[in-house]
């Protein structure tokens, strides 16, 4: 773990230094949304060949892009890519603006008397509407797209795929507060009702988590695997030795969603017929085009 470890930090400095002379971690761009009225900062992490390959690319939307889209994260991905594990990605962080406006669907007052909430609908909307076109027309990039969001947008993810299911194939949700009343009081009726098709959750946690937080996300995974809703794939990990949001909460969760992607035979040319037919499969089982 130690020899992996070093591997990644060193994969994630290296993202510091890409370009002609600079290693570039990620591209900065801000567009203006109509849907929330404000301007919105991005960061965009293109594969190290992007330039040169001609390929399309799947793309992760990561929110709370300030911390997320940062070099040990990116640097993570990048690992898995690098060992063939998942494949290569086009990474959005999404800078936020409020974050305490954007994570739930309606106005929530804690105990101490302060309020969040009230416009996931219109950020989730910025996102569907204004930021994947934009993200689709200037850069190659496929129909697969995965969100992931940590502890309050953690929520926001899962609302997501209640919400409007078909913006995206997979999300990952680390320590997602589920605790908000109107997804309490639904939750349920939305995963009986489903009608989202294919779809792949996953929720991870630590095992020193706060207990609401392994509560809620253990319940709704029970309530998804008693009613076994067509086409939802749900996976939960509770992380040993690990707190609120883990670490590697991104990391193992890729790790799940693409254990099939490598090639396990013996052989290590592309060419060979099995690691061909292989491929083709994954691509197909993804919805990824000859492309990527």
């Amino acid at each position: 773990m130690k020899r992996i470890l070093i591997l990644m930090l060193s994969l994630a400095g290296s993202l510091m230094a890409m370009g002609q002379n600079d290693l570039i971690l990620a591209k900065y761009n801000k567009i203006y949304s109509e849907k929330i009225g404000e301007d919105r900062e991005i960061y965009v992490s293109l594969p190290e060949e992007y330039e040169k390959s001609g390929k399309k690319y799947p793309v992760l939307y990561m929110m709370d892009g300030e911390f997320n889209a940062t070099p040990g994260p990116v640097g993570s991905i990048r690992y898995l890519e690098f060992q063939g594990l998942i494949p290569e990605f086009i990474i959005v962080g999404i800078k936020n603006t409020n974050r305490d406006k954007d994570i739930y669907p309606e106005e929530v007052t804690y105990g101490d008397g302060t309020k969040a909430g009230g416009r996931a609908n219109q950020y989730l909307s910025f996102i569907s509407d204004e930021l994947i076109p934009f993200i689709s027309k200037t850069y190659r990039t496929e129909e697969y797209r995965i969100l992931y969001g940590t502890s309050n947008t953690g929520f926001t993810t899962v609302y997501a795929m209640f919400h409007n299911p078909g913006v995206f194939n997979a999300y990952i949700a680390a320590s997602a507060t589920l605790s908000i009343p109107s997804f309490a009081a639904s939750r349920d009726s939305l995963v009986k009702n489903w009608k989202g098709g294919e779809k792949f959750l996953y929720l991870v946690m630590g095992e020193q988590d706060f207990p609401t937080i392994i509560r809620l996300n253990g319940a709704l995974k029970e309530v998804i695997d008693i009613n076994k809703p067509a086409g939802l794939t749900c996976r939960l990990s509770v992380l040993e030795g690990e707190g609120h949001v883990p670490a590697s909460s991104l990391f193992e969760a890729l790790k799940c969603l693409f254990h099939d992607w490598k090639y396990t035979g013996n052989s290590t040319d592309k060419e060979n017929p099995e690691v061909k037919k292989h491929d083709a499969e994954q691509k197909r089982k993804y919805g990824f085009s000859d492309k990527t």
